[in-house]
C-alpha cells in the first residue's frame, strides 16, 4: 500500500498525530510520502522527514501557511505533480488548509480515496464570526469529497450539525497517544525534571500545554490563576506553549507578586518530562478536536481539570476519575475547579487515567483503525462505512 500525508501544521499537536501516524504506518510496511510546509516548523519535523526519506518515501514542502493565500496555487500545482508521480493508492490531509487541498483536488477528478482529518474545525465554540463563517461554507462546499475523521463526537456532530457533511462521509477515530514515552515516573525522576526546568523539587506543581491563542483562551486561564494563586502561597504554575497571545499575558502579570511561581517554557522536543513533573493539569480551551494535551497528561496519570468546551467534553464519557470541569471563558468558574483539585489532595491523587489512556487510546491502537479504514477504502475503491 502506498499513502500520501497532506499536512500543512509543522509542530504543536497536530505534528505529534501526524508523526506517530507516519511512523506506524511505515512500521506497518506502508511506502509513505509526505507534503508538508516548513513555516512554523520545528525539530521534530526534521526528523520525521529524515524517517520517511530513510524508508524510501517522498517529501514535499508545499510551504503555504494556514491562511487562503497566493501560495496555495503553486502548492495545489505541485501536489498534483507528486499524486501524478507515485499514484499513492490513499490520501490523508491534516488540518483545514491539506484539507482544502487535498479536497480541491477531488473537485479537479483525482481518483484515489481522501481522508480528511481536521484537527478540530475552526471556531467550533462559535460559528457567529465572520471568518468562522467563511471557513465553514468552504468545509460544506468540500464536505462530500473524501471520508472526515473526527477524532470524537464533538467533532463529528458539528460536521453533521453544522457542516452538513452527509453521515457516509464520516468516521470516528480518537487521536492515539505514545504511552510508551508518556508515562509515570519515580518521586525522584519528577524531582530531576524539575531541576531540568528550574522549579522547587518539593511544591505542588499545576501546568498547562497549549499555544498562547485564541482557541486555548490563556485570558481566562491566566485571570483564574490570579485568583488561586493569590489564595494558595505554596502553589506553583508551570505553561508549555508560545504564540501571539504572549505579550498579553505579560502586560497581564506584570508587577503582580505571584508571577514569580510562575515558570513559562518555550518549544520542547520532547514534552513529557514537563507533564512528568506536574501534580495536576489544567486546560482553558474554547474548543478541541481531541484534546492531545489532556490525554498525554492523562497517559502521565495527571489528575485534570478542564473546561467543558466541544472535544473536552468528549472524555467525560471515558471514566476518568480526577476530572474537575468548568466552564468556557469562565474565570470563576475556571477557579472553582481549581481550587476543588486543590482541596481534594492535589498532587496526592491515584488516578485511573493511565489505565483507560492503555486500554483505549494507545497510538496501536487508534492509528490500526486508521489503517484499517484505509484498507476498506480501497477494497471498496470507495469510502469506509460510517461509525457515528
Amino acid at each position: 500500500m502506498s499513502v500520501l500525508i497532506v499536512s500543512q501544521p509543522a509542530c504543536d499537536g497536530v505534528l505529534r498525530h501526524v508523526d506517530l501516524l507516519c511512523r506506524y504506518l511505515i512500521a506497518q510496511g506502508v511506502h509513505l510520502h509526505l507534503a508538508y510546509s516548513h513555516r512554523r516548523a520545528c525539530g521534530q519535523l526534521y526528523a520525521l522527514l529524515n524517517h520517511v526519506a530513510d524508508h524510501g518515501g517522498q517529501t514535499l514542502n508545499l510551504n503555504t501557511g494556514n491562511a487562503p493565500q497566493m501560495a496555495d496555487i503553486p502548492a495545489l500545482l505541485a501536489l498534483r505533480r507528486l499524486i501524478r508521480e507515485e499514484r499513492p493508492h490513499v490520501i490523508h490531509a491534516h488540518s483545514s488548509k491539506a484539507g482544502g487541498l487535498v479536497r480541491g483536488l477531488g473537485l479537479l477528478g483525482l481518483r484515489a480515496p481522501i481522508f480528511y482529518t481536521p484537527h478540530a474545525y475552526y471556531r467550533m465554540h462559535d460559528t457567529s464570526n465572520w471568518k468562522a463563517r467563511v471557513f465553514h461554507t468552504v468545509e460544506r462546499l468540500l464536505g462530500g469529497i473524501g471520508t472526515s475523521i473526527g477524532m470524537g463526537a464533538s467533532e463529528s456532530n458539528f460536521a453533521q450539525d453544522i457542516l452538513r457533511v452527509p453521515a457516509s462521509r464520516r468516521i470516528i477515530i480518537p487521536n492515539g497517544v505514545n504511552t510508551r514515552k508518556y508515562r509515570p515516573v519515580s518521586a525522584e525522576e519528577k524531582r530531576v525534571r524539575r531541576e531540568k526546568f528550574g522549579l522547587p523539587p518539593d511544591v505542588p506543581i499545576l501546568g498547562t500545554v497549549g499555544r498562547f491563542s485564541a482557541q486555548k483562551d490563556p485570558q481566562t486561564l491566566y485571570a483564574a490563576l490570579a485568583q488561586v494563586l493569590s489564595k494558595f502561597p505554596e502553589l506553583w504554575f508551570a505553561h508549555l506553549g508560545h504564540g501571539e497571545l504572549e505579550p498579553e499575558i505579560d502586560s497581564f502579570l506584570a508587577g503582580r507578586p505571584f508571577a514569580a511561581r510562575i515558570k513559562r517554557i518555550g518549544y520542547q522536543p520532547d514534552s513529557a518530562p514537563f507533564y512528568q513533573m506536574l501534580d495536576g493539569f489544567i486546560l482553558a480551551s474554547r474548543y478541541e478536536g481531541m484534546p492531545y494535551a489532556a490525554m498525554e497528561a492523562f497517559a502521565c496519570g495527571l489528575p485534570g481539570i478542564l473546561t467543558d468546551a466541544p472535544g473536552n467534553s468528549d472524555l467525560a464519557a471515558c471514566g476518568f476519575s480526577h476530572v474537575w470541569r468548568a466552564k468556557p471563558g469562565s474565570a470563576d468558574s475556571l477557579t472553582d475547579a481549581i481550587v476543588a483539585w486543590w482541596k481534594s489532595g492535589a498532587g496526592a491523587l491515584e488516578t485511573n487515567h493511565r489505565d483507560i489512556i492503555v486500554r483505549r487510546f494507545s497510538e496501536d491502537i487508534c492509528n490500526s483503525h486508521v489503517l484499517a479504514a484505509y484498507e476498506t477504502a480501497i477494497a471498496g475503491n470507495g469510502n469506509p462505512p460510517a461509525d457515528n
